[in-house]
């Protein structure tokens, strides 16, 4: 349908008065002449052809009118002829205006006025009164309750002699317009060749493309109608039958319809599949009858990229979008656009107002959004004067009196190097935001994303917090918002909708996803790319987790690794720091701790804090909770009744209120029993010795720490060497124990490995593996038994990997864990200097020499004893022979080689009482050892190894 506004030239009186002439008395008499003749021009009209007055202008003689026509079966100048011709048949020949096309909106509104003047006859709209009458509803916010609309809708006109040269093209658009201009209809050919895809970064400027654009294809008769369609707002049910879509293509025929292909609020574009589908159909079906536009934000894409690649495979389309022009090309822009305003007197001041803005680039949205604050910078220079303008961003206030960010920051307890690390990130950004300032949108800023490794409870998120609020303070962001998710909430079915709407809550601050790792899926990940890219100049985004964790992920993810420049690592806290952040919940709750109380947090901080998933922060919490909790069973328990509880006492934690859930019922060895094992150890005199001063020197160093004496940092860690079967295992597991219980280590922990626990398959692995190691062992002793077998014959290769990031570590790592080598004398002295370091950083070398063999037999009676055993004289006699022989052979074993004798002669015994019955043995036969089941072992026959290959 096309709809069009006309003025007839007459009044009521002259069509009376011809009426009278002609002597026709074809109005009866009525007063309401404009009713008779709808009714009359009614009868006379064809099929598809409406016309209807519905107003007088009595002072000017001048009667208005409105007419439509079917565009598929009736040309304008048929339908127009033909209304000529009828209302000639009433006198009536004069126009005064020519018909001008209108929406059809404005159509209905005229219809509509008639209707309320009383001059209309009967309804005069058939097919597009139903779409008309919803549309009213849905604008006057009156629709039924079972009636739904699922787009906004909005009708303009292409306008006609536009004279408005001043605009910023893109080339492409200048190409267009040429073309169109060059390849106008010259036919009576009714058609659309090509189709249009609008980028842009407002609705605003969208449009004004669309329109330069149409205006261009109006006047080369390449559309041949003045009305555009506009759809926005897109529901992803839109595709559903009552959405009457068609119905306003089959109204609007000749003329365009644009879609607007951004999502409805609170929807995502994978929503879109089935509307994505539904308008391939609309376009398949109309494509010759209507122009299609389609319009897409370049920041926010909408579902266009589901959409409009599959449109191109099947129609011909031209991609356009907006457009940038240098400064004065802006200035000739915004004159224009103030030109076509009620403040036109005004446009030569434009470029005086465009010095607000910086930048020597403007894009067509930028020169919009500037327009759009030029009415009011005109009111205030040229009439009211009352205020200073510029292009200052708004900023949410803060509480002046508050503590500000920053000083909160450098408050919170350690984070030594975080704090160093924001301070650097924070200047980045002033500096970064400067520059934009002095540039405009010709300056494209740095990304501000970062990442924040470490344990948890070690204050990644309130340094966020702290982040959010430095930021905005100094001008970098504008609301200083803060925004927690975490990877797993944003993960899974929704997840565009879920990441979108945590960026749009965070818009002006910072969103903070905690362990980001937990984002899965390509779709998530694609999006969050995205939306750090298109927000990059409005939301800082920090992805947090533990360290390792996130380095794998940002491995698996390369966009996300050039995306995010900054990465922190948060340390674990020391046992000094998690006791001052322990007082500080004290002060922070107004309760108070004994001297006694104090240390003894201390000291479980000092023994937990290396255990794996160490919560930091959140075990200082957690032990205070529970501190209080056990306070509150200690005064009942003493007190028998609440009210005899004492004010200072209700707010007084003792030593016997520290400790965690389930530590006091644990088992645990006395403190000491380890030395005293060791002292009673057959032999080892030597290493003895080398241990309890290497204890001493460990206890004194540890002493003037806590005392706060400067000392040299001397090495920690030792060797032990000797033969097999000499007890180094054995002494290494003490001495952890005996460290532990001096309080010069935190925990008794004993990890023991050897070459294939330390060294990988594949290059650069081996480093990990032997930091994971070490990460294992800290607050206790790592062993690393029979060391020399890193030792490669060629070198720099993973053995030589291992043992450099053994020493880095043992340098590193020197106050959290003492690393124990073990292994014979001289393989150990070749292991030792292959690495120039190693030696260096060895503080003890301890020797265990072979046993005697009067040692030997010692180590038997106390084996033999500890499993309930003796042994005869004669027994002894037999064993001192065999040891006597044994310890003439090189690697016999010493107390492993006495082990496996015993081992062997309680399998002789078995083998002697094996033909009596059980109440024939006697227990006497059972645990004494004769000499008869004493057995010297038998020799390991070595085979001799042979070559493969030729032989001489």
């Amino acid at each position: 349908m096309k709809y069009f506004a006309i003025t007839l030239e007459t009044s009521s009186e002259k069509i009376k008065k011809i009426a009278k002439e002609n002597d026709v008395d074809y109005y009866g008499g009525r007063d309401n002449i404009l009713f008779e003749l709808n009714r009359m021009l009614y009868k006379n009209m064809e099929n598809d052809i409406f016309f209807f007055v519905y107003s007088e202008e009595k002072n000017a003689e001048k009667i208005l009118a409105a007419f439509s026509y079917d565009n598929n079966k009736f040309s304008y100048d048929e339908a127009y002829s033909h209304i000529l011709n009828s209302l000639k048949e009433y006198g009536i020949s004069e126009i005064a205006e020519a018909p001008s096309e209108i929406t059809m909106t404005d159509y209905f509104e005229f219809y509509n006025e008639g209707d309320r003047r009383g001059c209309l006859y009967r309804s005069i709209v058939r097919m597009q009164d139903e779409i008309y009458e919803l549309l009213k509803s849905y604008n006057e916010g009156s629709l039924k309750q079972n009636e739904k609309f699922y787009y906004g809708y909005e009708e303009r006109l292409v306008r006609i002699n536009n004279e408005q040269e001043d605009f910023i093209y893109d080339k492409k658009l200048k190409e267009e317009l040429e073309n169109i201009e060059f390849h106008s209809n010259a036919s009576d050919y009714q058609g659309n060749i090509a189709h249009y895809f609008v980028a842009a970064r407002s609705n605003e400027a969208a449009f004004s493309i669309t329109e330069k654009l149409l205006e261009s294809l109006l006047k080369a008769k390449r559309i041949t109608s003045r009305r555009v369609s506009v759809i926005t707002e897109i529901s992803p049910s839109a595709w559903r039958r009552d959405n009457h879509l068609d119905t306003i293509i089959e109204t609007n025929k000749g003329g365009s319809i644009v879609f607007d292909l951004s999502e409805r609020f609170g929807n995502t574009p994978t929503e879109y599949a089935q509307v994505c589908k539904y308008i391939e159909g609309l376009v398949k079906k109309y494509r010759k009858d209507i122009l299609f536009v389609f319009t897409y934000n370049i920041d926010n894409p909408g579902f266009s990229y589901y959409l409009l690649p599959k449109l191109a495979q099947y129609i011909m389309s031209v991609n356009l979008r907006e457009g940038t022009a240098d400064r004065k090309g802006g200035i000739k822009y915004l004159e224009s656009l103030i030109k076509d305003s009620e403040y036109k007197k005004y446009a030569y001041q434009a470029g005086e107002y465009l010095e607000n803005y910086p930048g020597d680039k403007f894009t067509q949205t930028d020169i919009i959004r500037a327009y759009d604050r030029f009415e009011a910078w005109c009111l205030n220079k040229n009439i009211i004067k009352a205020y200073t303008f510029g292009k200052e961003e708004f900023m949410l206030d803060r509480n002046e009196n508050a503590e500000s960010a920053y000083e909160k920051l450098q408050s919170l307890i350690g984070l030594k190097t975080v704090k160093e690390q924001i301070d650097s990130i924070i200047a980045a950004y002033r500096v970064e935001a400067e520059r934009k300032k002095c540039r405009g949108i010709n300056f494209k800023p740095s990304s501000m994303h970062m990442i924040f490794g470490g344990d948890p409870g070690t204050g990644k998120s309130v340094v966020a917090r702290c982040i959010a609020g430095i930021a905005k303070e100094k001008g970098v962001i504008k609301s200083g918002i803060f925004v927690e998710t975490s990877g797993v909430r944003i993960s899974g079915p929704g997840c565009e909708f879920a990441i979108r709407e945590a960026f749009e809550a965070a818009k002006g601050g910072v969103l903070f996803i905690d362990e980001a790792y937990a984002l899965t899926g390509e779709t998530a990940t694609t999006t969050l790319l995205q939306e750090m890219e298109n927000r990059r100049d409005e939301v800082i985004v920090i992805l947090a987790g533990y360290s390792g964790r996130m380095k794998g992920f940002l491995e698996q993810n390369e966009g996300l690794k050039s995306r995010i420049p900054y990465w922190v690592d948060f340390p674990n806290y020391s046992t000094e720091e998690l006791t001052e952040i322990f007082k500080l919940m004290l002060k922070e709750r107004d309760f108070t701790a004994t001297e006694e109380a104090v240390k003894e947090a201390s000291y479980i901080f000092d023994k937990v804090r290396y255990t794996e998933n160490f919560g930091n922060g959140r075990f200082v919490r957690n032990l205070f909770e529970s501190s209080i909790k056990n306070q509150s069973v200690r005064l009942l328990k003493e007190k028998g009744n609440v009210e005899n509880i004492g004010k200072n006492a209700l707010f007084r934690l003792e030593k016997e209120d520290i400790f965690m859930p389930g530590e006091n019922l644990k088992e645990a060895r006395v403190p000491g029993t380890a030395m005293k094992e060791l002292e009673a150890m057959v032999g080892l005199d030597s290493a003895k010795a080398v241990i309890k001063k290497a204890v001493a020197g460990l206890k004194l160093r540890k002493l003037y720490r806590e005392r706060g004496i400067k000392q040299p940092r001397p090495a920690l860690h030792l060797t032990f060497t000797g033969s097999p079967g000499t007890a180094k295992t054995t002494v290494a597991r003490l001495l952890a124990e005996i460290l532990k219980d001096e309080k010069v280590l935190p925990s008794g922990k004993f990890i023991e490995c050897g070459r294939a626990d330390l060294v990988g398959t594949v290059v650069g692995s081996t480093a990990k593996i032997v930091k994971d190691k070490f990460r294992q062992a800290e607050g206790g002793v790592l062993f690393i038994d029979e060391a020399y077998s890193l030792v490669e014959n060629a070198k720099n290769g993973f053995g030589d990997e291992a043992i450099n990031t053994i020493v880095q570590e043992m340098e590193n790592k020197r106050e959290k864990l003492v690393v124990i080598f073990a292994g014979y004398d001289k393989p150990m002295e070749k292991f030792l200097e292959r690495n120039p370091g190693m030696s260096s950083r060895i503080a003890f070398r301890v020797k265990f020499d072979d046993y005697t063999e009067d040692e030997l037999l010692d180590i038997a009676k106390l084996m033999a004893s500890k499993n309930g055993i003796t042994i005869t004289e004669k027994a002894m006699e037999k064993l001192r022979n065999i040891c006597k022989k044994a310890r003439t052979k090189e690697g016999y074993g010493n107390g492993r080689f006495i082990r496996k004798i015993l081992e062997e002669s309680q399998m002789n015994i078995a083998e002697r009482l094996y033909g009596l019955t059980p109440d024939e043995i006697t227990e006497e036969m059972l645990t004494v050892i004769e000499a008869e089941d004493i057995t010297e072992p038998e020799e390991e026959e070595t085979e001799t190894r042979k070559l493969i290959g030729f032989c001489a």
